[in-house]
């Protein structure tokens, strides 16, 4: 199969594509298969960047449905410069033969996904009596 590269999707095209609707059942299976041990999913690497006072995390994944890695950058000095502080490129392989799929902007999947797997976490984890619920927590890591 012939193939043209790695499909490339900007945050403008993350965004036409990307609904909670369908990513918090995604996060559902990914906890359950997270805590089934079907997921490879080594501790974050982090390179510290001093100055400025940063960091380069690397976080590789292989899952039941695919392989990939994010690498996420934060610069808490970003802000100053109207950039955001943090920034994130999601890479993905086919898991058979390692050839690239796709290279996508994972800024925004970052943050919806953090959303996600707490709509999913309360979901699976929540008492059935339950009545209330409190979310603490500000910005795009909360």
């Amino acid at each position: 199969m012939k193939s043209d590269g790695p499909l490339h999707l900007d945050e403008q095209k993350v965004r036409k594509h990307l609904q909670i609707e369908k990513l918090i059942p995604a996060m559902e299976k990914a906890l359950i298969d997270f805590s089934a041990g079907k997921v490879t999913q080594p501790v974050r690497s982090v390179i510290t960047v001093d100055p400025p006072g940063g960091f380069f995390g690397m976080m590789p994944a292989l899952t039941p449905d695919g392989l990939g890695i994010k690498i996420v950058t934060f610069y808490a000095t970003n802000a100053e410069r109207g950039l955001p502080t943090h920034m994130a490129t999601i890479f993905l392989v086919d898991p058979e033969t390692g050839a690239p799929l796709a290279v996508m902007d994972g800024r925004l999947i970052t943050e919806m996904r953090t959303a996600a797997v707490s709509a999913a976490a309360t979901k699976l984890l929540a008492s059935s009596s339950a009545k209330v619920l409190a979310i603490l927590g500000s910005g795009v890591q909360a």
